[in-house]
């Protein structure tokens, strides 16, 4: 998957100017959280309008292609997603009027099982009556006498209420009272869905204005992915849930639960809700089942049937057809969940997802809104070489062994060696070099390499201190270690035996003579190449220490002004993976015709 765009790591100082900026952030956001609150009865509308529209932009396409005109093409869309949804609507409310007449037949059965389930918690219902009439005694002995009375009790007055007859017309005014608000909000919606796909490219010119005309490429680009994204969403989402409703409800009908059709449509409708959509859809018909049923049967197979078919859907069915289509990460779409819902209540959680993906593709093309793709993508934050340096740095090698296994499951651990780790070590030596990796750090990274490659290769048949004619060196520094780790690591991918000698090697009296013995090739390994003369006053040592070997200088890094080195890279990718000669003379050969081809 590829990384986020290398603007995206450039170092910050946390001096006076980013703590500044730290503080407009967060003012800014205070300021847009509270517009969203309380402009709420203004914004909601919008942001449905602009929703469906969306959703239903390709319908009025395709009638503008049957040659109707723009306007008739809107009004005739229009009518039909209100004519869908005024269906839908009638079904839902003769489904629950038959239901609701049907309710007070239940009644005695829910009560029953509601006792019997009370009764499984809390243990013997004898037990539980005859803690009631302990209690009971216990307040009857608590209670204080009445005070005797010299005369007769005064009479209380008793309190009189004037009611105001509503008249004939009140409960009409009432019921109207409580539709205004929510019909002037469904007017407002589709009012904003009417002007919107009318003049949505006259709107589409206005927002590139807005947005500047100088870069109208990668403008035009954002707003088409993010409508692309959210049509393919609400798309496959509709279809999703409309045959899960659909099943659910058949399944219903088949093992007898009453109102089956509108369970089905509320599965369909609930699921656009996130996380408890699903839950709050299979609530009333699993209590609709216990009340039918005689015993637990039917209710048992309706919460089979839920969670069967949710299953299903959601680790086969969504999977397949979203894959990474909304290129949200699953923490950002819970976040955004929350956030939503507690800024617009129910239905923020409904348009939480599309409001998210909007604002990622505006993070993803908008460099000075890029921190909106990385809270809210599903891309990889760090290159893999950051993500390795990280690791290393956190003392956590297992999760870097992790991302080490995936390219070995490809063969390409040779690849991860040389494009990961090394460019990785780089980094750390970078840090070093700036003074902000001390020299125990420094340790802990090698430390935490080392152990990477026990990971890899637990059980090494070709132990690096078993006897061979190869022997690697490391150069002074943690860093040039695991230098000499990572050409010890190519070298067994390319199963040529070798030794690698202990870090402290170079340090006087601390050469293993033991280990050293027969050596006929002494690689020297850097990081970053030397200056030609500590070069040569390394060189000069292990020279007098193994005077029948050649010895070879490795840099993974060449520096401007030092010696020129062999990249190992270069000199092993002349081996085969199985040598045909002896160890040594394919490493020579390979350093050989490295140097002839640089």
């Amino acid at each position: 998957m590829r990384p986020l765009p290398a603007a995206v790591y450039r170092e910050n100082s946390l001096g006076p100017a980013a703590g500044q900026a730290i503080v407009n952030g967060l003012v800014i956001f205070l300021a847009v959280c509270t517009i969203l609150y309380f402009g709420s009865e203004i914004l909601i509308p919008i942001a449905l309008a602009i929703l469906l529209a969306i959703l239903l932009a390709p319908v009025v396409t395709g009638l503008q292609r049957l040659r109707l005109p723009k306007v008739l093409a809107v009004i005739m869309t229009v009518m039909m997603a209100g004519f869908i949804v005024a269906v839908v609507a009638g079904l839902v409310a003769s489904t629950l009027t038959n239901l609701a007449a049907d309710l007070p037949a239940y009644q005695t059965s829910l009560r029953e099982k509601a006792q019997n389930l009370k009764d499984m918690a809390t243990g013997s219902g004898t037990l539980e009556r005859a803690a009631g009439v302990l209690e009971n005694l216990r307040k009857e002995l608590e209670q204080p006498e009445p005070p005797v009375a010299a005369g007769p009790a005064p009479v209380q007055p008793v309190p009189v209420q004037v009611m105001e007859n509503p008249g004939p017309f009140g409960s009409l005014v009432g019921m109207v009272g409580l539709l205004v608000h929510p019909l002037t909000q469904l007017g407002i919606v589709v009012l904003m869905l009417t002007f919107i796909l009318i003049y949505r490219e006259d709107l589409r010119n206005r927002l590139i204005r807005l947005a500047g005309t100088g870069d109208i490429h990668r403008t035009t680009t954002a707003i088409d992915e993010a409508g692309q994204r959210l049509s393919r969403l609400f798309a496959t989402q509709m279809l999703i849930n409309s045959l899960t409703g659909a099943f659910i409800g058949t399944a219903l009908f088949v093992i007898g639960v009453p109102g089956a059709l509108l369970w089905g449509i509320l599965t369909a409708i609930l699921r656009f809700v996130p996380y408890v959509g699903t839950l709050l859809a299979s609530v009333f018909p699993i209590i609709i089942a216990a009340a039918v049923g005689d015993g637990w049967t039917l209710a048992l197979l309706t919460l089979a049937v839920v969670v069967v078919t949710e299953t299903m859907v959601g680790h086969v069915l969504e999977p397949l057809f979203f894959g990474k289509s909304t290129g949200l990460s699953p923490v950002a779409v819970v976040a955004a969940a929350a956030f939503w819902t507690a800024i617009w209540g129910p239905i923020g959680l409904v348009l939480s997802t599309p409001i998210t993906i909007v604002l990622l593709v505006v993070g993803r093309h908008i460099e000075a809104l890029q921190f909106l793709e990385v809270l809210l993508g599903s891309r990889p934050v760090l290159t893999p070489d950051h993500a390795f340096y990280q690791r290393m740095l956190a003392n956590d090698p297992v999760e870097a062994a992790e991302h080490a296994e995936k390219y070995d499951e490809q063969g390409e651990l040779d690849k991860y060696l040389t494009e990961v780790v090394v460019p990785g070590l780089l980094l750390a030596d970078a840090d070093r070099k700036r003074k902000v990796l001390s020299p125990e750090r420094e340790v802990a990274v090698v430390t935490s390499f080392s152990e990477l490659l026990e990971e890899l290769w637990p059980e090494r048949e070709d132990r690096t201190d078993a006897p061979s004619p190869v022997v690697l060196v490391a150069a002074h520094g943690a860093l040039n270690f695991a230098a000499a780790l990572s050409v010890s690591a190519l070298l067994r991918l390319k199963k040529v035996p070798h030794r690698l000698l202990p870090p402290d090697a170079i340090q006087p009296g601390k050469f293993p003579e033991a280990l050293a013995e027969g050596a006929r090739i002494a690689c020297l390994c850097y990081l970053t190449a030397p200056s030609a003369a500590k070069y040569a006053y390394l060189e000069k040592r292990i020279a007098a220490r193994l005077p029948d070997a050649k010895i070879i200088g490795l840099a993974w890094k060449d520096t401007e002004g030092a010696r020129s080195m062999i990249n190992p890279e270069h000199a092993l990718a002349m081996l085969p993976a199985v040598p045909d000669g002896s160890a040594a003379d394919n490493v020579q050969k390979g350093a050989e015709l490295s140097v002839a081809t640089s």
